[in-house]
Protein backbone atom coordinates (compact mmCIF):
# COMPACT_ATOMS: atom_id res chain seq x y z
CA UNK A 1 0.00 0.00 0.00
CA UNK A 2 1.47 3.63 -1.27
CA UNK A 3 0.71 6.14 1.76
CA UNK A 4 2.41 9.49 2.01
CA UNK A 5 3.26 11.69 4.86
CA UNK A 6 -0.08 13.81 4.85
CA UNK A 7 -2.36 10.37 5.41
CA UNK A 8 -0.23 9.28 8.31
CA UNK A 9 0.60 12.13 10.29
CA UNK A 10 1.44 10.37 13.26
CA UNK A 11 4.35 8.84 11.48
CA UNK A 12 6.11 12.03 10.99
CA UNK A 13 6.80 11.74 14.95
CA UNK A 14 7.35 8.33 14.83
CA UNK A 15 9.83 9.06 12.56
CA UNK A 16 11.61 11.74 15.12
CA UNK A 17 11.74 9.26 17.65
CA UNK A 18 12.91 6.37 15.74
CA UNK A 19 16.41 4.59 14.66
CA UNK A 20 17.08 5.75 11.31
CA UNK A 21 19.62 3.79 8.97
CA UNK A 22 20.11 1.68 6.10
CA UNK A 23 20.02 -2.01 6.62
CA UNK A 24 22.93 -3.94 4.67
CA UNK A 25 21.78 -7.50 3.40
CA UNK A 26 18.52 -9.18 3.21
CA UNK A 27 15.82 -8.04 5.34
CA UNK A 28 13.40 -10.41 6.74
CA UNK A 29 10.16 -9.01 6.72
CA UNK A 30 7.03 -10.95 5.56
CA UNK A 31 6.78 -9.37 2.25
CA UNK A 32 10.03 -9.51 -0.18
CA UNK A 33 9.30 -5.93 -1.87
CA UNK A 34 8.53 -4.77 1.99
CA UNK A 35 12.11 -5.63 2.79
CA UNK A 36 14.51 -5.76 -0.10
CA UNK A 37 15.05 -2.68 -1.31
CA UNK A 38 16.80 -0.16 0.46
CA UNK A 39 14.82 2.76 1.61
CA UNK A 40 16.62 6.43 2.25
CA UNK A 41 14.59 5.94 5.83
CA UNK A 42 14.54 3.39 8.03
CA UNK A 43 12.53 3.14 11.06
CA UNK A 44 12.85 1.09 14.06
CA UNK A 45 10.24 0.91 16.48
CA UNK A 46 8.87 -1.91 19.23
CA UNK A 47 6.41 -4.42 18.15
CA UNK A 48 3.30 -2.93 19.71
CA UNK A 49 3.94 0.74 17.63
CA UNK A 50 5.10 -1.37 14.25
CA UNK A 51 2.14 -3.20 14.00
CA UNK A 52 -0.51 -0.45 14.85
CA UNK A 53 1.00 0.93 11.98
CA UNK A 54 1.06 -1.66 10.16
CA UNK A 55 -2.75 -3.49 10.58
CA UNK A 56 -4.37 -1.67 8.08
CA UNK A 57 -2.10 -3.48 5.12
CA UNK A 58 -0.19 -6.70 7.04
CA UNK A 59 -2.82 -9.08 4.58
CA UNK A 60 -3.09 -7.17 1.20
CA UNK A 61 0.41 -8.26 -0.22
CA UNK A 62 1.76 -11.58 -0.80
CA UNK A 63 4.27 -12.76 1.69
CA UNK A 64 7.15 -14.90 0.83
CA UNK A 65 7.95 -16.52 4.33
CA UNK A 66 4.19 -17.49 5.48
CA UNK A 67 4.03 -18.94 1.98
CA UNK A 68 7.00 -21.33 2.63
CA UNK A 69 5.66 -21.81 6.45
CA UNK A 70 2.29 -22.60 5.50
CA UNK A 71 3.05 -25.57 2.93
CA UNK A 72 5.49 -26.79 6.06
CA UNK A 73 3.08 -26.44 8.63
CA UNK A 74 -0.11 -27.77 7.48
CA UNK A 75 0.84 -31.45 7.23
CA UNK A 76 1.77 -31.13 10.82
CA UNK A 77 -1.50 -29.85 11.90
CA UNK A 78 -3.81 -32.73 13.95
CA UNK A 79 -7.31 -33.48 13.36
CA UNK A 80 -9.03 -29.98 14.20
CA UNK A 81 -12.44 -31.18 14.25
CA UNK A 82 -14.11 -30.96 18.16
CA UNK A 83 -10.42 -29.59 19.49
CA UNK A 84 -9.36 -26.60 21.84
CA UNK A 85 -7.03 -24.78 19.89
CA UNK A 86 -5.21 -21.06 20.94
CA UNK A 87 -3.44 -19.32 18.39
CA UNK A 88 -0.83 -17.15 20.48
CA UNK A 89 0.78 -14.03 18.55
CA UNK A 90 -2.22 -14.51 16.35
CA UNK A 91 -1.96 -11.09 14.55
CA UNK A 92 -5.03 -11.01 12.25
CA UNK A 93 -6.06 -14.53 13.20
CA UNK A 94 -4.67 -16.41 10.11
CA UNK A 95 -3.85 -20.14 11.95
CA UNK A 96 -7.26 -19.39 14.26
CA UNK A 97 -9.43 -18.97 11.20
CA UNK A 98 -7.96 -21.95 9.49
CA UNK A 99 -8.70 -24.22 12.48
CA UNK A 100 -11.70 -22.63 13.20
CA UNK A 101 -13.17 -23.14 9.34
CA UNK A 102 -12.26 -26.87 9.87
CA UNK A 103 -14.11 -27.16 13.28
CA UNK A 104 -11.76 -26.63 16.13
CA UNK A 105 -12.88 -24.22 18.76
CA UNK A 106 -10.42 -21.52 18.28
CA UNK A 107 -9.22 -18.52 19.77
CA UNK A 108 -6.71 -15.91 18.37
CA UNK A 109 -4.26 -13.77 21.18
CA UNK A 110 -2.30 -10.82 20.35
CA UNK A 111 -0.96 -7.93 22.40
CA UNK A 112 -2.21 -5.58 19.33
CA UNK A 113 -5.51 -4.09 19.12
CA UNK A 114 -5.38 -2.91 15.74
CA UNK A 115 -4.63 -6.28 14.11
CA UNK A 116 -6.99 -8.13 15.91
CA UNK A 117 -9.62 -6.00 14.78
CA UNK A 118 -9.25 -7.31 11.63
CA UNK A 119 -9.76 -11.27 12.82
CA UNK A 120 -12.75 -12.98 12.50
CA UNK A 121 -12.79 -15.59 14.95
CA UNK A 122 -13.16 -15.03 18.95
CA UNK A 123 -9.77 -12.93 20.16
CA UNK A 124 -8.56 -11.63 23.16
CA UNK A 125 -6.05 -8.69 23.63
CA UNK A 126 -3.48 -9.92 25.92
CA UNK A 127 0.49 -10.51 26.26
CA UNK A 128 1.91 -13.39 25.55
CA UNK A 129 4.02 -13.77 27.90
CA UNK A 130 1.16 -14.10 30.57
CA UNK A 131 -1.47 -15.97 29.05
CA UNK A 132 -5.18 -15.34 30.66
CA UNK A 133 -5.94 -19.28 29.94
CA UNK A 134 -5.57 -22.11 32.48
CA UNK A 135 -3.09 -24.76 32.70
CA UNK A 136 -3.86 -27.28 30.24
CA UNK A 137 -6.93 -26.33 28.47
CA UNK A 138 -5.41 -26.53 24.67
CA UNK A 139 -5.75 -29.60 23.00
CA UNK A 140 -3.03 -26.89 20.39
CA UNK A 141 -1.24 -23.96 20.71
CA UNK A 142 0.61 -22.46 17.77
CA UNK A 143 2.84 -19.53 17.87
CA UNK A 144 3.47 -18.15 14.21
CA UNK A 145 6.71 -15.79 13.78
CA UNK A 146 6.33 -14.10 17.00
CA UNK A 147 8.96 -15.42 19.34
CA UNK A 148 11.09 -13.18 18.16
CA UNK A 149 9.21 -10.75 20.34
CA UNK A 150 9.00 -12.35 23.06
CA UNK A 151 10.80 -15.48 23.56
CA UNK A 152 9.36 -16.36 26.65
CA UNK A 153 6.13 -16.92 25.61
CA UNK A 154 7.76 -20.49 24.87
CA UNK A 155 6.77 -21.02 28.63
CA UNK A 156 3.05 -20.04 27.95
CA UNK A 157 2.39 -22.35 25.27
CA UNK A 158 3.62 -24.96 27.54
CA UNK A 159 1.89 -24.16 30.37
CA UNK A 160 -1.84 -24.30 28.64
CA UNK A 161 -1.22 -27.11 26.71
CA UNK A 162 -2.34 -30.61 28.16
CA UNK A 163 -0.63 -33.22 28.55
CA UNK A 164 -0.80 -35.34 25.29
CA UNK A 165 -1.39 -32.21 22.93
CA UNK A 166 0.86 -30.10 20.72
CA UNK A 167 2.74 -26.86 19.93
CA UNK A 168 3.43 -25.79 17.05
CA UNK A 169 6.08 -22.57 16.39
CA UNK A 170 7.37 -21.27 13.03
CA UNK A 171 9.44 -17.76 12.87
CA UNK A 172 12.65 -16.41 10.59
CA UNK A 173 15.08 -18.93 11.42
CA UNK A 174 18.11 -17.49 14.02
CA UNK A 175 20.28 -18.27 11.24
CA UNK A 176 18.84 -15.94 8.95
CA UNK A 177 19.21 -13.39 11.59
CA UNK A 178 22.72 -13.89 11.94
CA UNK A 179 23.04 -13.48 8.71
CA UNK A 180 21.81 -9.92 8.18
CA UNK A 181 18.07 -10.66 7.52
CA UNK A 182 15.37 -8.16 9.54
CA UNK A 183 11.66 -7.83 10.44
CA UNK A 184 10.99 -5.94 8.13
CA UNK A 185 8.19 -4.03 6.05
CA UNK A 186 8.15 -1.47 3.63
CA UNK A 187 5.65 1.26 4.51
CA UNK A 188 6.05 4.11 2.21
CA UNK A 189 7.85 6.50 2.50
CA UNK A 190 9.97 4.37 5.31
CA UNK A 191 10.61 0.91 5.48
CA UNK A 192 9.74 -0.08 9.28
CA UNK A 193 12.59 -2.84 10.93
CA UNK A 194 10.19 -4.47 13.93
CA UNK A 195 12.69 -4.91 16.82
CA UNK A 196 12.89 -8.54 18.26
CA UNK A 197 15.04 -10.34 20.46
CA UNK A 198 17.31 -12.80 19.26
CA UNK A 199 17.29 -16.70 20.33
CA UNK A 200 18.31 -19.85 19.35
CA UNK A 201 15.91 -22.88 18.68
CA UNK A 202 17.56 -25.28 21.60
CA UNK A 203 16.48 -22.89 24.29
CA UNK A 204 13.25 -23.88 23.03
CA UNK A 205 12.76 -26.74 25.44
CA UNK A 206 12.08 -28.52 28.38
CA UNK A 207 11.45 -31.82 30.08
CA UNK A 208 7.91 -31.52 29.87
CA UNK A 209 7.89 -31.80 26.02
CA UNK A 210 9.40 -33.64 23.32
CA UNK A 211 10.47 -31.68 19.98
CA UNK A 212 8.92 -34.49 17.57
CA UNK A 213 9.79 -32.48 14.35
CA UNK A 214 11.84 -29.78 12.99
CA UNK A 215 12.24 -28.67 9.51
CA UNK A 216 14.22 -25.77 8.51
CA UNK A 217 13.59 -24.91 4.97
CA UNK A 218 14.48 -22.88 2.07
CA UNK A 219 12.51 -20.65 0.38
CA UNK A 220 11.41 -22.56 -3.11
CA UNK A 221 10.11 -22.20 -6.53
CA UNK A 222 6.34 -21.02 -5.04
CA UNK A 223 8.62 -18.19 -3.00
CA UNK A 224 10.40 -17.50 -6.12
CA UNK A 225 7.20 -16.43 -7.90
CA UNK A 226 6.35 -13.81 -5.05
CA UNK A 227 9.83 -12.33 -5.66
CA UNK A 228 8.88 -12.22 -9.12
CA UNK A 229 5.69 -10.36 -8.70
CA UNK A 230 7.32 -7.74 -6.10
CA UNK A 231 10.19 -6.92 -8.89
CA UNK A 232 12.70 -8.73 -6.99
CA UNK A 233 13.89 -11.72 -8.92
CA UNK A 234 17.35 -10.58 -9.10
CA UNK A 235 17.07 -10.77 -4.97
CA UNK A 236 15.67 -14.54 -4.48
CA UNK A 237 18.64 -16.69 -5.45
CA UNK A 238 20.86 -14.82 -2.42
CA UNK A 239 18.32 -15.16 -0.08
CA UNK A 240 17.84 -19.14 -0.65
CA UNK A 241 21.49 -19.30 0.97
CA UNK A 242 20.44 -19.49 4.29
CA UNK A 243 17.51 -21.38 6.08
CA UNK A 244 14.46 -18.66 6.00
CA UNK A 245 12.29 -20.04 8.70
CA UNK A 246 11.76 -23.06 11.17
CA UNK A 247 8.75 -24.71 12.08
CA UNK A 248 8.89 -27.30 15.07
CA UNK A 249 6.52 -29.44 16.75
CA UNK A 250 6.38 -30.18 20.19
CA UNK A 251 4.44 -32.89 22.25
CA UNK A 252 2.98 -32.22 26.06
CA UNK A 253 4.32 -35.39 28.18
Amino acid sequence: MTTSWGRLPNLRAIANRAVRGRKKGPQAGWQPAAGWHPAPLCLTMEAREAYRILAASYDREPNALISLEERTMLPLLPELRGRTVIDVGAGTGRWASYCRARGAAAIALDFSHEMLCRCACPAVEADGRLLPFRDSCADLAICAFALGYAPGAFRELRRIVRPGGMILASDVHPEAIRSGWTRSFRHNPATISVAHEQYSITQLTASDIVLTRLFEPRLGEPERAIFDRAGCADRFDDATRVPAIFVAQWVRT
